[in-house]
């Protein structure tokens, strides 16, 4: 069984969770030196101003500091902000009340390892697709061209790429009226603007490697 390789997420783009969905085995890698700007602590939403980063503040990290170890800072009251933003911008979308408390359990977690978080984040959207990820962190760093692997490392928002790699048929989004649809947002778009249809929603998107 081939493994699909794949960088932790905050509420991954929902490339990733279309990934997902077709991936026999999940590893989500662990053992990197963090990167900066990446989706690793950044989810991108719509609200009423546009797209919108809602980005986790680390604390202590150094150039080479592995993922797994990279913490999550307590200096600032973040997590009450990410979650007013999501609120405010979804509030009127049709699947929101269906999913916003299993969503706003998050930001009362108590995590100190944005690895934790971010799997944490993942579970909750799990329950909501109903589908159980087979989703493991990797044991060593895994090189480039690995045979055993199919990487998707390369979902990042700095690979400029990225968007002419992925077909997406447009759902209506919210503030579709003051914005032009904007692909392969955060998980959180679909869900509260498709809710049970997400799923189907997903898996026709197609990432060309």
């Amino acid at each position: 069984m081939k493994k699909t390789l794949f960088p932790t997420a905050y509420f991954a783009p929902s490339i990733q969770y279309s990934a997902y969905l077709k991936s026999e085995k999940i590893e989500i890698e662990i053992h990197e030196h963090f990167p900066k700007q990446t989706f690793r602590n950044r989810a991108y939403i719509m609200t009423a101003n546009g797209v919108f980063t809602l980005s986790i503040p680390l604390s202590g990290r150094k150039n080479h500091t592995l993922t797994k170890d990279i913490k999550i800072s307590t200096e600032e009251d973040w997590k009450k902000l990410h979650w007013k933003t999501i609120e405010n911008a979804y509030q009127r979308s049709p699947f929101f009340e269906f999913y916003d408390t299993k969503i706003e359990k998050l930001y009362h977690s108590k995590h100190q390892f944005l690895i934790d978080f971010n799997q944490e984040a993942e579970s909750i959207i799990a329950d909501i697709l109903k589908v159980d990820f087979d989703s493991n962190f990797t044991k060593d760093f895994v090189p480039v061209d690995n045979s055993n692997y199919t990487d998707l490392r390369l979902i990042n928002p700095k690979n400029k790429d990225l968007p002419l790699m992925i077909t997406e048929n447009p759902y209506l989004q919210v503030f579709a009226d003051k914005f032009p649809y904007s692909p392969n947002l955060s998980i959180l778009d679909v869900i509260f603007n498709l809710g049970p249809e997400s799923t189907s929603h997903l898996k026709q998107m197609a990432l060309t490697v």
